[in-house]
């Protein structure tokens, strides 16, 4: 038997902070982007998520940007504890005779991971394709018009261009040159960083039951939930797909690098 009993006031409260930590990491994903980049975000992430903390975000004038910024950021946030809590309710049922702020706090320590992920993937995967496709301004001329630059920064030995999209991209306007070579480095990347992480997350989760004295019948079960929680996830948009990488490497440069 696992209850949380006999404990004074902070004690107990220190338990609910806890799941405040997924939290920050979520809020700082999900809340933090600019508009620009935002177009992005709804690819790697759970569009429904983005465009709620962008609405948000874009609430207060223009000349309150930090403002904007912190009312996303608390939402994202809202967001990742909710999905910590949640996961709680799965770990109760696991584990009956615990408290739920129990298992919702082995359950939360497990999905920092995730949440830790999340953040990440929006710093350094996210932005790199972003970058990467972004439009360069100092491209020689004779690519002015054309649909894609095949080869970035090889301008010199010739780069090789394709115009089987110039009719979807010339809603956006002309294009100079970008990298899909790059973006599609980083992006192979993610998805390799993605799913090591992932096992990562399991062993880890071992782990902490292991130490928080988790009923070895339960581990099975316990380890279902995150797995189910991970195909939400991944269900709800996280993770770029083929098929959205081709929709970014199309158009989405034009977006990010402007006329």
């Amino acid at each position: 038997m696992k209850q949380v009993k006999d404990l004074d006031f902070w004690v107990k409260s220190a338990i609910w902070f806890e799941l405040i930590i997924p939290g920050y990491f979520f809020g700082k994903t999900f809340g933090t982007s600019d508009a620009k980049y935002r177009v992005l975000d709804q690819f790697m992430y759970p569009e429904v998520f983005i465009k709620l903390c962008g609405y948000f975000r874009d609430l207060p004038p223009a000349e309150y940007y930090y403002t904007g910024r912190f009312l996303g950021v608390i939402v994202g946030a809202l967001i990742g504890v909710l999905f910590a809590m949640l996961i709680g309710v799965f770990y109760k049922w696991v584990l009956k005779d615990w408290a739920y702020s129990k298992a919702a706090r082995v359950g939360s320590l497990a999905f920092i991971l995730i949440a830790l992920l999340t953040g990440f993937m929006s710093d350094f995967f996210n932005e790199n394709i972003g970058m990467a496709l972004r439009i360069e301004q100092e491209a020689p001329d004779e690519l002015i018009g054309k649909a894609l630059a095949q080869d970035y920064g090889g301008f010199e030995k010739g780069t090789v261009i394709t115009e089987q999209n110039s009719h979807l991209l010339a809603y956006y306007g002309t294009v100079r040159a970008n990298s899909p070579s790059g973006a599609e480095g980083w992006w192979i990347g993610s998805l390799i960083f993605m799913y090591s992480w992932f096992t990562l997350y399991f062993l880890c989760a071992h782990r902490l039951f292991k130490r928080n004295r988790v009923p070895r019948d339960k581990y099975f079960k316990l380890q279902m939930v995150n797995f189910g929680f991970l195909l939400l996830y991944l269900r709800m948009g996280f993770g770029i797909s083929l098929s959205e990488y081709h929709h970014i490497l199309t158009r989405a440069p034009y977006m990010f690098g402007g006329m």
